[in-house]
């Protein structure tokens, strides 16, 4: 069923007003928070921090963090959140308003006078204070433009000015861009690139031959050209698991460098180029071949440090006139994209060795976990007798789509009432919130995306070890997880009431609070009693009391940086020294979390326990998976198998029982693992699987 934009804004409306309500948050502050982390999703944020600021001709909704991160790129988040049903227009008028109010910020900000009269405990002194000290390296400031209303307005038909003799660009993400990506179910936005926007040209030559699988090409991209498509998209252009390499690596090759100042000429063969791949491409007849015009959905899955590299050149005044880059282009059609361009990431940085997380919302845990989140019901919360679902969303737009997907207006009042939205947690949600209590605040402070890679790289650490399936994911781990969700967001609806918060900093102040207290637990050798939480669907009134006076402490530990520090709180809060520093202070919890922890080894026997209940769900699983394939499936793999001698008499006859699936089913669990395996022998072996 088509989602139009009328039910997609009502559907986010309602959102905003279940977070607000959830969170005790102001309207505008649970609007921002939700578009954000959809723009941080589509990878145009790195991360989204809120700074609310309004005073004389100057209003500020949030920034994207420390343009030293962003590659000297500030971006200011403008919030214009209209609550009516219906659709809305903005204007061209409107739009120029809120963005020389957002540039008039950055001009105050390099005042010293301003800045004086700012609160230093504040989040916009904080900002302000981060403009001045990275003025000299920030080359573009970003207006990121956020509303509700739909924008009827060419990107070339409003640029804002200059400020202070920097490059201004402006970004719109309206309802129409939201709904698109949304509703698109991808990963990332697409980067849709026009070469003649960029000049120059790139050759092309084909190498595929007419009955490929995949069409691809190999061409030659003049690098300044690169360098000019990088600086308008970043690393939104890199594929997710390339970005991850880039930062944690850092982005610029030394030797590289040194190639492309001091021997541009031979960068060609010198360097290994890039591996890209793209859903199509537009292409022309020249004098000299084929010349590639367009490029759509254009992602660079190997040549992330070239990229970049020949981006920081372009930059500090290098000249690429005689550098140019071999790029391998792969085109991958839409329905395939998922599935085919981690496999050439995969391959293609294999002898790099990237990474191996391949870490998307069909990675292995998020599938374990999501069938738990459909299987598992929570108890009843109180005054209540309606047993509800934990709706884990891994890739996002599942539950709005589920919803929308119910034919009559009972079904999804019923689809609402199974599974509320106020227990909607996402794949960043889950990824935050298991790092906090694994104690790394400083790392989930640094945004959503940055805390969802660390989160992968730990999982994937697990997975390669063989802790997978049963032994990791399993009903015990979902339980607890899901507790130290509800944790989280009831110590963020309490912070918000209480005397002494002032507004900001509340997600760092949550953050480390429950860090904290999941660490003092440990070293006193104890767990967190989470079936408390679980069996009531509620934080126990005393653990409650305790985590905020926890809070309160953390919130003067935050506000309160030591000497050489960031005096940006935000920015603080993201360092390992202010955990550090939290974690050797004074504090230590009394006698009162007594009742709500729990010893080791009663939590070993709950582990126990649960794995066994996973070993017999996963076996369920299996025959259920097997038994839908029919006999006709089985029948295909059967002559296949036999024709091309893969099979032993035992094997064909267990096959040969499979044919007659699903009326018959096999008796004991050894035999659907032996199926499974004389399956994977098939396709291994060159079996095409037409179902």
């Amino acid at each position: 069923m088509t989602v139009t934009y009328d039910d997609f804004k009502a559907d986010l409306l309602n959102e905003v007003t279940a977070v607000a309500q959830s969170e005790s948050l102001l309207t505008e502050d649970a609007f921002f928070d939700v578009i954000t982390d959809i723009i941080v999703d589509s990878g145009d944020l790195e991360t989204a921090d809120r700074c609310y600021f309004v005073k004389h001709g100057i209003r500020l909704d949030g920034y994207g963090g420390d343009p030293i991160d962003a590659d000297g790129v500030l971006s200011l988040i403008i919030c214009d959140y209209n609550s009516d049903t219906e659709l809305v227009t903005a204007n061209k008028a409107d739009i120029e308003t809120v963005c020389k109010r957002a540039s008039n910020f950055v001009s105050s900000a390099l005042s010293s006078r301003f800045i004086e009269q700012l609160d230093e405990s504040s989040s916009e002194y904080g900002l302000a204070d981060l403009i001045r000290q990275r003025w000299a390296s920030i080359r573009k400031v970003r207006m990121i433009y956020v509303t509700t209303k739909v924008v009827n307005l060419r990107k070339s038909s409003f640029e804002p000015i200059p400020i202070n003799g920097i490059l201004a660009q402006f970004t719109c993400w309206d309802l129409a861009r939201l709904h698109s990506f949304v509703v698109s179910g991808k990963e990332k936005e697409p980067v849709n690139i026009q070469i003649s926007d960029y000049g120059g040209s790139v050759s092309v030559l084909p190498a595929h031959q007419s009955d490929s699988e995949f069409c691809s090409y190999l061409c030659v991209m003049p690098a300044r050209l690169l360098a000019l498509i990088y600086g308008e998209y970043g690393t939104q252009l890199l594929e997710k698991n390339v970005r991850v390499f880039l930062q944690a690596k850092g982005a610029v090759n030394k030797g590289i460098r040194r190639s492309l100042e001091n021997e541009p000429a031979r960068f060609f063969a010198y360097n290994n180029g890039i591996t890209a791949t793209g859903e199509s491409i537009e292409t022309s007849p020249t004098k000299m071949g084929i010349s590639l015009d367009r490029i759509s959905d254009f992602q660079i899955v190997n040549g992330g440090q070239t990229t970049a590299s020949i981006f920081d050149a372009h930059v500090r005044g290098v000249s690429l006139d005689k550098v140019f880059v071999q790029m391998k282009l792969t085109i991958v059609a839409k329905d395939r994209s998922a599935e085919v361009v981690r496999l050439i990431s995969r391959y293609a940085n294999s002898q790099n060795r990237v990474t191996e997380a391949d870490f998307f919302s069909n990675h292995p845990f998020h599938i374990s976990f999501e069938k738990l989140s459909r299987r598992l019901v929570a108890p009843p919360k109180v005054n209540s007798t309606i047993q509800t679902h934990w709706f884990y969303e891994r890739a996002r737009g599942q539950y709005p789509n589920a919803k929308q997907s119910c034919v009559s207006t009972s079904e999804r009042k019923k689809f609402e009432s199974l599974n509320p939205r106020d227990q909607l947690t996402t794949k960043t949600d889950l990824a935050k919130v298991l790092n906090i209590f694994r104690g790394f605040p400083h790392i989930v402070s640094k945004g959503a995306q940055a805390s969802f890679r660390f989160f992968a790289d730990e999982v994937n650490q697990k997975w390669d070890n063989g802790e997978s399936g049963p032994s990791f994911v399993n009903e015990k781990f979902f339980k607890e997880s899901i507790s130290q969700v509800i944790l989280f967001r009831f110590l963020e609806k309490e912070v918000s009431q209480q005397p002494w918060y002032k507004g900001g900093y509340r997600a760092n102040v949550v953050c480390y609070a429950l860090a904290l207290f999941s660490t003092r637990v440990k070293a006193a050798g104890k767990l967190i009693d989470y079936s408390q939480i679980w069996a009531n669907q509620q934080v126990p009134d005393g653990l409650g009391v305790l985590i905020v006076d926890l809070a309160e402490y953390c919130h003067s530990h935050l506000i309160h940086p030591p000497s050489g520090s960031p005096s940006n709180i935000t920015e603080y809060a993201k360092t390992e020294k202010c955990w550090e520093l939290l974690v050797s202070s004074e504090y230590n919890f009394d006698s009162r979390a007594t009742p709500y922890l729990r010893t080791k080894s009663k939590d070993l026997e709950l582990e126990r326990i649960s794995r066994k209940t996973a070993v017999v769900d996963t076996a369920v699983d299996l025959q259920i998976l097997l038994l839908e394939k029919g006999g006709a499936f089985w029948a295909a793999v059967l002559e296949y198998s036999s024709q091309n001698n893969l099979v032993t008499p035992g094997d064909w006859q267990l096959l040969s029982r499979a044919t007659q699936f699903p009326s018959r089913p096999l008796e004991n669990d050894k035999d659907y693992k032996r199926l499974e395996k004389l399956l994977e022998r098939a396709v291994n072996h060159g079996l095409a699987l037409s179902r």
